[in-house]
């Protein structure tokens, strides 16, 4: 007999004590009955009397295997909740999964959308139309690379022009809000993040990915200024970020 068919044969230890004192009652019943009254007098009995006797005879075993019935069904029962909240468990947890590898799928596809932002912001500041520092050659040949591996390439760029202009506030203004077109790229960008961000708490309850894309990414850092420079976030985060080492990790 295989181990699973022995643990399917198996008695519940209450099953058992219920037989022991079934057993010991009845054969107390049967001492009694065979050394007090005599077997043919009991058959001798009417009926009456009897059914008398043995409903009081039985009726205490009776009673003993109700309360047993009822204790292995509230066991039952008892491992049937846990079961049923260890499977909503389970599917609470693939659910979750779900959700975050989705939008890890999307996350990437955003992050080339605050980057194709950035980068349509940065030809407006430096390009031809702008300062002049770059041309359009010189533009397109980034292009190349933040479609080829960089997405935050144009992030960064902006970044750096902050940190460059953080000393001159109308300067600031300028590179985010000077023009139409600089004050509609801003404000992409902070819309954009902020629906990231809106998509990343629902994910992720310890706010690790959140505080990671706030305060670990290129992304988050410029969301930061533009918002800063909105009058909607008091603290400037490029004040304190101003060591060479911490700085170089962001914008190079």
């Amino acid at each position: 007999m295989t181990a699973k068919q022995k643990q399917n044969f198996s008695l519940d230890w209450r099953v058992a004590f219920g037989a022991v004192l079934t057993i010991l009652w009845i054969g107390a019943g049967l001492i009694y009955l065979l050394a007090k009254v005599g077997w043919v007098n009991f058959v001798n009995l009417p009926t009456g009397e009897i059914g008398s006797f043995l409903e009081g005879a039985f009726a205490p075993l009776a009673f003993l295997w109700l309360v047993i019935g009822h204790f292995m069904q509230q066991t039952e029962i008892s491992a049937n909740t846990k079961a049923a909240h260890l499977q909503e468990q389970s599917a609470r947890r693939q659910e979750l999964y779900s959700r975050r590898n989705s939008y890890f799928k999307l996350l990437s596809l955003v992050q080339e959308q605050l980057g194709s932002i950035a980068g349509y912001h940065y030809i407006s500041v430096c390009g031809p139309t702008g300062t002049g520092e770059i041309t359009r050659d010189e533009y397109a040949s980034m292009r190349s690379d933040a479609a080829h591996g960089d997405a935050s390439l144009f992030v960064r760029k902006m970044v750096a022009l902050s940190v460059l202009y953080n000393d001159q506030p109308g300067g600031l203004q300028d590179i985010f809000f000077g023009t139409e077109i600089r004050q509609r790229h801003s404000t992409n960008f902070v819309e954009t993040f902020k629906k990231l961000l809106s998509s990343a708490e629902a994910v992720d309850h310890d706010d690790m990915v959140v505080n990671a894309l706030l305060y670990g990414s290129p992304s988050g850092l410029l969301y930061r200024i533009i918002r800063h420079l909105q009058g909607k976030d008091e603290m400037n985060p490029i004040t304190g970020i101003t060591t060479a080492p911490e700085l170089e990790k962001i914008i190079c």
